[in-house]
Parts: C-alpha cells; sequence; structure tokens
C-alpha cells in the first residue's frame, strides 16, 4: 500500500513527540541536579559571607586586644614612673588615680589603684584608691555572664517572682552615706522567698560617681532590657510600698541578669 503524505505528516508528528517526551523524561533529573546544585552554591555562598564577616570580627577583637595590651603597658609604665619619683605632689598622685580610673580596664584598673593606695603619700589618695580598687573588683566580679537558674529534671520548681535567680546590689552613695546606708540596708530586707539570687549590699565611692556613666543624685533601678524590665518594675513597686520613691533607667553596659539600685537620699 502506497504511503501517503498525510500518513507520513502523522508519523513524523508522533515521532517528535515521542522523542520530545523521552528528551524530558532525560532533561527532568537533570533540571533537579541543577537546581539542587544551585542551591548548594548559594548556601555555600551565604556560608562564605558569614565566615568573612566572622574573621573580621575577630581581626576587629584582635586589634582591640592588642591596642588595649599597649594602653595598658604604658599605663603601667607611667604609674611606675611617677611612683617613684621623689618628688611627686598630691596633685600627681590624684592625677594618677583619674588617669587610671578613666583609661584602664579590669582586672588591671583595679588591680593598679591597689597598687596606688600602698604607695601613695597623701591619706586621701590612699582612701580615695582603696575605695575605687575595691568598687572595681566587686564590679567586674557582678557584671560576670550567667543565666536563670532553672530547676533539674524531676525536681520541684521553687516558686519566684520575676526577680528570681537575678543578682541585685544595692548601692549607698558616699556622699549621703548616713541616711543612704541605712535606708540600702532595709531594701536587702525587701528579698523575697524563692529568689535565689546574690543580693548584695555595696558602697558607691565619690570618685566613682563622679565618672561619666554614674552621676547617681537620687534614687534610681537599672537594668538590661527586654530581661530584666519585669524585674525591675517589681523591685520598683516594692520599694514604692515601703515610701521609697526610685527611677527606672536602662542601663547601657550589658549585665545580663544582674540589677543594681542605688540609694542616694
Amino acid at each position: 500500500m502506497p504511503v501517503t503524505l498525510d500518513s507520513l505528516s502523522k508519523v513524523v508528528t508522533i515521532a517528535s513527540a515521542g522523542i520530545a517526551v523521552f528528551a524530558a523524561w532525560i532533561a527532568l533529573p537533570l533540571d533537579a541536579e541543577l537546581k539542587r546544585l544551585q542551591t548548594q552554591t548559594q548556601k555555600l555562598d551565604i556560608d562564605l559571607k558569614a565566615a568573612e564577616g566572622r574573621l573580621k570580627e575577630a581581626e576587629a577583637r584582635l586589634k582591640e586586644t592588642e591596642s588595649g595590651r599597649k594602653l595598658s603597658f604604658d599605663l603601667y609604665q607611667e604609674v611606675r614612673k611617677i611612683l617613684e619619683r621623689k618628688d611627686k605632689t598630691p596633685k600627681d598622685e590624684e592625677a594618677l588615680r583619674v588617669l587610671i580610673e578613666s583609661l584602664a580596664d579590669d582586672p588591671f584598673r583595679y588591680k593598679l589603684l591597689g597598687v596606688l593606695a600602698v604607695s601613695a603619700s597623701t591619706p586621701e589618695i590612699k582612701r580615695a584608691a582603696t575605695e575605687s580598687s575595691s568598687f572595681f573588683k566587686e564590679e567586674a566580679q557582678a557584671v560576670v555572664q550567667k543565666a536563670p537558674v532553672i530547676p533539674a529534671p524531676g525536681e520541684p520548681a521553687v516558686r519566684s517572682t520575676a526577680v528570681g535567680s537575678m543578682d541585685v546590689d544595692v548601692f549607698y552613695c558616699a556622699a549621703k552615706q548616713a541616711t543612704s546606708e541605712p535606708i540600702a540596708r532595709s531594701v536587702l530586707a525587701l528579698r523575697q522567698s524563692g529568689e535565689s539570687g546574690r543580693w548584695r549590699l555595696r558602697f558607691l565611692p565619690d570618685s566613682v560617681n563622679q565618672q561619666p556613666g554614674y552621676g547617681i543624685t537620687s534614687n534610681e533601678i537599672r537594668y538590661n532590657v527586654p530581661d530584666e524590665t519585669e524585674a525591675a518594675r517589681t523591685l520598683a513597686d516594692r520599694l514604692a510600698k515601703t515610701g521609697l520613691k526610685v527611677a527606672l533607667r536602662e542601663s547601657q553596659q550589658p549585665t545580663r541578669w544582674y540589677i543594681s539600685v542605688f540609694i542616694c537620699q
């Protein structure tokens, strides 16, 4: 039977469709593999950028550390030079104390202040350096990061308040010590059952209070947001019930799970 043009056209059409289906069947896994490789490439690119960011951050921290070490060494040399001078004056010692408090970081700061407290020839400088050294040493211990205490599996949870296991330091200002210290001691008595953090009474020397970031002239509670907001408000409400007014102030120093109460009246 002769093959007509119409029949031949149908055969070609069917063959073309078959070839297209076969090509699509072959290309399907290749397309999936291509998409997988593209996704993997994007992930690798993201990981690479993140690694570059961490590297830059590490380099910045290293430079900051090296800069801090150089400053500490230079400061140590200056302290040693002044303390060894036989003609040093009270103004020299006072300037040195201010320099240490302003530029040094702990633990180097409170250790140098301790040296100054021993070596200074002026009683006022000895006292101020001793007070500052003690303050900054306690402050370094106070800002150690910690997490809230969570009961172990099977251990009954102790009913607590918003304050919970947060550490609370209650400061009294040296400028009004006669009145502020008794009030600060009474604040410690407001600690409730279930509040397992460390509560301490602390002295705020004038030399420290005169520094930027302090300047406390009234009663304040300083805290970090958002983790300590509820606890700070709880303490403020508790103090208000005793007739003690306090202002709430967000702290710029990252000291999680640690609240400062300042009494300066």
